[in-house]
């Protein structure tokens, strides 16, 4: 009888050690993986808000081609503030310097723009 308990204990430890060490392998893996996924989730948002600031200066193009200056104005101060934002947090040196001078028509926008 004392021999088949420690056998069932023996088994008992032996099961549970395959299965912690299933887990870490996994977790291995997982924490290997999740370097590339954060990467590319960067990029995604990085495109995401690219994609919002395109759609408002469309939007506001749209307004300032059918004479309608007071909303064309309000979408050039989001267009710009959004220009401001993405500048300050992006990596991208290239992005920043097309931003940079994006940001420098802001005045002559606003004097045609604004009444």
């Amino acid at each position: 009888m004392p021999r088949k308990l420690a056998l069932w204990f023996v088994l008992l430890i032996v099961g549970f050690l395959t299965g912690f060490i299933l887990q870490y392998a996994r977790l291995q893996q997982a924490q290997q993986e999740l370097p590339a996924s954060t990467k590319q989730l960067g990029s995604c948002q990085a495109s995401e808000h690219l994609s919002q600031l395109r759609d408002t200066a469309t939007v506001m193009f749209l307004e300032a081609v059918q004479k309608n200056y007071g909303k064309a104005g309000e979408y050039s101060k989001e267009l710009f503030d959004q220009a401001q934002q993405i500048m300050s947090s992006t990596e991208d040196p290239a992005l920043r310097n097309l931003l940079r001078d994006t940001l420098a028509t802001r005045d002559q926008v606003w004097e045609c723009l604004l009444p």
